[in-house]
């Protein structure tokens, strides 16, 4: 089962390849990100490639990827790092 990192603002060098985040909803939906890959675009923002799953009391209702954001709208909307 995951496990959570202490509470911190999360910055660039957390969010790699294999990370995973989540953020919980007010009806109590979990939805849990797992980072595939974080690129710069021509401009040199970096992007976060992800899939996204959501469910509650460990049952997955949903899921879907890839999808990309910026990193810092990733960081904004996922603000929990959990660990293995």
């Amino acid at each position: 089962m995951w496990a959570l990192k202490a509470k911190k603002e999360l910055t660039a060098d957390d969010v790699r390849e294999g990370s995973v985040f989540r953020v919980v909803r007010g009806d109590n939906m979990v939805e849990t990100a797992r980072v595939l890959s974080v690129t710069s675009d021509s401009c040199g923002i970096p992007h976060v490639s992800y899939e996204v799953s959501i469910g509650r009391d460990d049952q997955q209702v949903f899921s879907e990827g890839p999808r990309v954001l910026s990193l810092s709208s990733f960081t904004q909307l996922y603000p929990e790092q959990l660990a293995s």
